[in-house]
């Protein structure tokens, strides 16, 4: 079984890489991060230190997603979750528009492509 984490370098999808590498070691686990966030780089490090493959990408940009392995199953924990984004001043309303949606498209046609199944991890 092979599956695709995005936002794999996040607290969520980093927590969810490593337990189900834990409960299901046969699984292949491969992520996506942008590394964005503060931490992200200490996770990434955590995380291939497990064996874990992070590719250094951004699932806005369908040619990052074309690019990715073909995987059983997607989860998608990659976005930005802030209630105050586009209005906060520090991030702009199309730039949640890109993440939480551009970014989910893009996996879903990734998804078609490879008959994978597909879980959104979403607080929105």
């Amino acid at each position: 079984m092979q599956i695709l984490i995005t936002g794999i370098c996040g607290f969520v999808g980093s927590t969810l890489a490593k337990a189900l590498q834990d409960y299901f070691p046969e699984y292949q686990i491969v992520g996506i991060d942008n590394l964005s966030r503060s931490g992200s780089w200490l996770n990434k490090s955590t995380l291939q230190q497990r064996g874990i493959e992070v590719i250094h990408g951004d699932i806005r940009h369908s040619s990052d997603v074309d690019a990715l392995p073909p995987a059983n199953w997607v989860i998608d924990a990659a976005a930005n979750p802030s209630v105050l984004a586009g209005v906060d001043g520090k991030t702009s309303s199309l730039q949640l528009v890109q993440h939480n949606l551009i970014g989910t498209i893009n996996l879903l046609e990734y998804c078609k492509r490879y008959q994978s199944g597909f879980t959104l991890l979403s607080t929105i």
